[in-house]
């Protein structure tokens, strides 16, 4: 099989490498993340690049890409450790939008992310969910005039300090776990009865959290059907998953060859710490772990177009193996370095900080763990020999 990029997408990722290696030094984020995370400037300059259409299709104003050509994307964007909500806005959000079809709304909103002119935002995670897509317990109540009203919390709302709209999901019918029943509805920062608070997380993204308070929408704010939203919800959250674990990747990797750097640089007892063999043994694990979680997120990326059941199943491996190896290889890229590792002036313990985060996202590692285990005890017993030396 062959997992070679081809021109074109070699194209993005030399693209992607060189406009954020020139604009997200490290060094120079301290000024950014104090003022939010967000500079507008450099938003345009990504969708100037066509990063936020690369993977919709070309009917829903994309460029005809696919996922394969965000994760390409969302890797570079984890070496470099970038703070804007790329992946709350171009993934999250477009690919709900997106998988709304033919919605009005969704029609009219897209085209404006794509050109970096809304910022809308996925507003579903609530604090109870433990990673469920179906759990919402927010409700939506319809009164005889047709105006709704929203009221519930939503949680760790990634990019929502710089959100101009949220895409928030609310019960219009069952139970909190169903997957019937879910509507999304399109609510305004500033609408009435909306109370958001703005929290920095360990990696130095923002987040809000979402207090609705019967919010009032009007039926021109619905997106897709009433009580139908579950599918679009899966779709965004499939491509979330596999474009974090890219991430994730993108995250070990330059944390894997800065330690290496540090390694040949740093002398102990008259020589470099490199050539120590524990030390080498140590990196050759930490390269094994990457390698491992990057075909995690090749075989996630083959069951993209195979029935839900084994694509899910493919999504939680990857989840539950990037977000092992992961913490492993930042974990000891800090080790390798010593008390340097730790201080906030020092680029490694961002990456382990990153990591940590991305774990936690779209259900942690013990969550879809438990989610496989599921499935293994539904299947029925096999065995892989006879029962006695004498059956054929």
């Amino acid at each position: 099989m062959d997992f070679s990029l081809t021109q074109e997408q070699q194209m993005l990722q030399d693209s992607a490498r060189r406009l954020l290696e020139a604009e997200c030094r490290f060094e120079a984020r301290a000024p950014l993340i104090a003022a939010g995370s967000f500079d507008r400037k450099r938003w345009q300059n990504y969708a100037d690049m066509g990063w936020f259409g690369i993977s919709l299709a070309e009917e829903a104003g994309g460029f005809g890409g696919s996922v394969v050509d965000m994760t390409i994307l969302m890797e570079e964007c984890g070496r470099m450790l970038v703070v804007e909500p790329v992946w709350a806005i171009a993934v999250l959000a477009a690919q709900t939008l997106a998988a709304l079809g033919d919605d009005p709304q969704a029609q009219q909103l897209l085209p404006a992310l794509i050109a970096g002119e809304a910022l809308p935002v996925l507003a579903h995670n609530e604090a109870d969910a433990g990673g469920l897509t179906e759990y919402v317990a927010t409700t939506a109540t319809r009164d005889k005039i047709g105006t709704w009203r929203l009221s519930g919390q939503k949680a760790l709302i990634i990019g929502g300090n710089v959100a101009d709209r949220f895409i928030v999901s609310a019960r219009t019918s069952g139970n909190t776990d169903d997957r019937e029943g879910i509507t999304l509805f399109l609510v305004k920062p500033d609408a009435v009865g909306l109370s958001k608070c703005d929290v920095r997380l360990i990696d130095n993204r923002w987040c809000s959290h979402l207090e609705l308070d019967g919010v009032e929408v009007g039926e021109s704010e619905v997106l897709g059907p009433v009580g139908g939203a579950f599918e679009a919800l899966e779709h965004a959250h499939a491509h979330g998953i596999v474009t974090l674990c890219a991430e994730a990747i993108g995250v070990m990797e330059k944390a894997l060859w800065v330690t290496r750097d540090y390694l040949k640089m740093r002398k102990q007892f008259g020589v470099t710490l490199s050539t120590f063999q524990a030390l080498q043994h140590r990196m050759s694990e930490m390269l094994i772990e990457l390698e491992l979680s990057r075909c995690m997120v090749y075989r996630a990326l083959s069951r993209a177009e195979a029935d839900p059941e084994s694509r899910r199943q493919a999504l939680a491996s990857a989840k539950v193996h990037v977000g092992r190896s992961g913490k492993f290889v930042c974990g000891q890229a800090i080790q390798l370095h010593g008390g340097i590792g730790v201080t906030e002036e020092y680029l490694i313990g961002h990456h382990f900080k990153r990591m940590t985060t991305i774990d936690s996202a779209l259900g942690s590692t013990h969550f879809h763990l438990q989610k496989l285990a599921a499935v293994e005890r539904s299947r029925p017993p096999s065995r892989a020999y006879p029962a006695s030396r004498n059956a054929a």
